[in-house]
């Protein structure tokens, strides 16, 4: 082994060698405990009182409130994609010019979920092809995909809308 000296040994060796070079260039070392030898801290603590089995446990304390950052809950709310077609307006009116790019990274999201529901169809289609589901679950599933699909458009005309004024 190379050092087979102890962490505690090393550092003293380590203090004492800055200690000599500080008095060789004649200042004061920058250590506030220069080679003194540390002593172990004990720790005092009063003796476990035992708990009564009479005693009620109070209400445990509840972990703190998760912060949100208002980007995750877009993206959140982004993926809701039934939406009242009003309150879309008027967010979309509120809008003001900072907000711009947040109307270019909503078109481009919007734009990903169109494609993205393009794939589930694709897959829908092939499940029923397969027979994996039968043609009431189809119906049902693409009824949803096709209404989503429709809102998400509205949301994008409304977009262009408010990038054409």
């Amino acid at each position: 082994m190379v050092n087979e000296e102890t962490p505690e040994e090393r550092l003293k060796k380590y203090k004492e060698r800055i200690a000599k070079m500080a008095q060789s260039e004649g200042r004061e070392s920058k250590l506030a405990n220069h080679i003194e030898i540390e002593k172990p801290i004990v720790k005092r603590e009063p003796p476990p009182q035992p708990i009564p089995k009479d005693a009620p446990i109070g209400p445990r304390p509840k972990p703190p409130p998760v912060l949100e950052s208002p980007a995750k809950r877009e993206l959140r709310e982004s993926q809701v994609v039934k939406k009242r077609r009003e309150a879309l307006l008027s967010k979309l009116e509120s809008k003001s010019g900072k907000s711009r790019i947040m109307l270019k990274a909503r078109e481009k999201a919007i734009d990903s979920q169109l494609k993205e529901m393009k794939s589930r169809k694709s897959k829908l289609e092939l499940q029923y092809k397969r027979k994996v589901i039968d043609r009431d679950e189809y119906e049902r599933r693409m009824s949803i995909l096709v209404s989503a699909g429709h809102d998400l458009l509205k949301e994008k005309a409304e977009i262009d809308k408010t990038f054409a004024k």
